[in-house]
């Protein structure tokens, strides 16, 4: 197996000197066979490929292209094909909670460093995170933001303790409560 370091390609960046002020760890992609075009910047892996940023996202694919931006050498895009699973860690939204593991499933994903996306498509791609299941045709998850967008044929499976969660803190006291629905017509 092969496995690639980008820590020296990435700390020549803004990005990676900040990282490396914060001691981070460096990115390691593993892969059964690894190619490099230095005139394009275009990096091709290929056979049971894993990639792992510790403690934000680690990707499993069969194949992953990486375009690296000319001026820094971080990647431009990616392009993971074949039983793609991305996990990505977010943060605690407050403090003393536990950091909320996503993960990301489907056929192809692609990232877009411009504008920070991954769109999944395929068979089934797919969201799973501790409340639920989120499906659709087409899913794009904003890494900035972590905003979830689901289009053609969108599912969202709601994990049944956050729907009782959710009856409890809308309840009055000692009673459940249900969601506010309009009767028909809006009256």
């Amino acid at each position: 197996r092969y496995w690639r370091d980008w820590s020296s390609d990435v700390c020549s960046s803004d990005l990676g000197l900040a990282l490396a002020e914060e001691a981070q760890p460096p990115v390691q992609i593993k892969s059964g066979t690894w190619e490099f075009d230095y005139q394009t910047g275009t990096q091709h892996y290929w056979g049971d490929v894993e990639v792992n940023l510790p403690g934000l996202l680690k990707l499993s694919c069969m194949d992953l292209v990486t375009i690296q931006q000319s001026s820094t050498n971080r990647p431009d895009a990616l392009l993971a094909t074949t039983n793609v699973v991305i996990e990505i860690t977010r943060p605690p939204q407050r403090p003393g909670d536990a950091p909320l593991v996503l993960k990301a499933h489907g056929d192809r994903a692609v990232y877009t460093a411009t504008n920070e996306l991954v769109t999944l498509t395929g068979s089934d791609p797919r969201i799973v995170a501790p409340q639920g299941t989120t499906r659709g045709k087409v899913i794009t998850y904003d890494l900035g933001t972590g905003r979830i967008r689901a289009s053609g044929g969108h599912v969202s499976e709601l994990n049944m303790d956050v729907v009782k969660a959710m009856r409890r803190t809308n309840a009055a006291p000692g009673k459940a409560k249900g969601p506010d629905v309009a009767a028909p017509g809006g009256r």
